[in-house]
This record gives C-alpha cells, sequence and structure tokens, in this order.
C-alpha cells in the first residue's frame, strides 16, 4: 500500500469525526474498545469476532500509550481487516518496522495523532525531538516517522535518526 493511501484515509477520518482522538474515532467507526488488566507483556490487539471489531488494550498502560496503541490499532482495522480475520494483531508484534502492515499501522497512528502544521512550526522553532513528542503527547518514535513521511511528501525536513523498531514493546 502507498503512503499516500495513508495519509488520505487519516485525513478523511480526522475530517469526518473532527477529532484526532482515537478512542472517540474508534466508537464512531464501530470498533469496540475493551481494556484488559490480565495483560502482562501484551499491549494490545486488534482482532474480529463475528463480524464484530475489536480493539483491546492492556489496561495497565498509561493514558499516552493508550492512545498511540488505539492509533495503531485504528490502522490495522483500515488497513488490514484480511489478515485480521485470520490471527489477531498482537502487540508483541506492533511497531515492527520490518513488518509491512505494522509500518503501515504506524505511519497510519503518525498522521492521525501528529497535526502536520503543529510539527512543522516546532521543527522550525528548534525543539528537538523528545521536546515535540512531549508538546504534541505521542512517542518520539511517531515524530520520527511523521517526519519521514513528510520529508517523501517533499518538504525540507529530516529526522536525526530512525525510529526504534520494538518501541511499544518496552
Amino acid at each position: 500500500m502507498r503512503s499516500e493511501a495513508i495519509y488520505k484515509e487519516a485525513r478523511r477520518i480526522i475530517k469526518q469525526y473532527g477529532t484526532r482522538n482515537p478512542f472517540r474515532i474508534a466508537e464512531d467507526l464501530g470498533i469496540n474498545v475493551v481494556f484488559n488488566n490480565d495483560f502482562t507483556a501484551l499491549k494490545g490487539m486488534y482482532m474480529i469476532i463475528k463480524r464484530s471489531r475489536f480493539i483491546i488494550i492492556n489496561g495497565n498502560l498509561n493514558e499516552f500509550d493508550r492512545r498511540t496503541i488505539c492509533a495503531h490499532e485504528i490502522g490495522h482495522d483500515r488497513f488490514h481487516k484480511d489478515y485480521a480475520r485470520a490471527a489477531a494483531f498482537h502487540e508483541f508484534a506492533l511497531f515492527a518496522v520490518r513488518s509491512k502492515p505494522e509500518y503501515e499501522a504506524n505511519i497510519f497512528a503518525a498522521e492521525l495523532l501528529i497535526d502536520e502544521k503543529e510539527l512543522l512550526s516546532l521543527i522550525y522553532d528548534e525543539y528537538s525531538i523528545d521536546q515535540i513528542a512531549g508538546e504534541l503527547g505521542v512517542d518520539f518514535n511517531l515524530v520520527l516517522i511523521k517526519i519521514d513521511e513528510l520529508r517523501k511528501q517533499g518538504y525540507d525536513v529530516s529526522a536525526p535518526y530512525r525510529p526504534q523498531s520494538d518501541f511499544l514493546r518496552r
């Protein structure tokens, strides 16, 4: 799948529902979001059971991580339903940059959670990646992904390093 299709879908959803809040978006899309406090290492998963769509999130995570997991799983809902019908997407495999479906979900999450104009403003004001992530309330790896995608779109920006492929596993 091309990145442009991912950007287009994320922007369409933001416009249609008037929010970047992944929990409201999931509700509006008819996806059931469930919190499970019994997870240990698992942070979340996306699955389809009898035509009902579910995002299951580790209830022990902080709100910051819950938002990221939810946005990422919505990406799977939008682009990888066929995979989810065969088997659930488990978070221990999430954010693996080498996996095409996971990277596509990462791009979607970055597009959904990070406003382009805010990001560019912070970059031009010479904020560090960590400062930008703090200002925008997202993981710094999502900032790196978004910057890399903006560069591919022709913006004169560059990330100082690549995102870590396992940033949600830790």
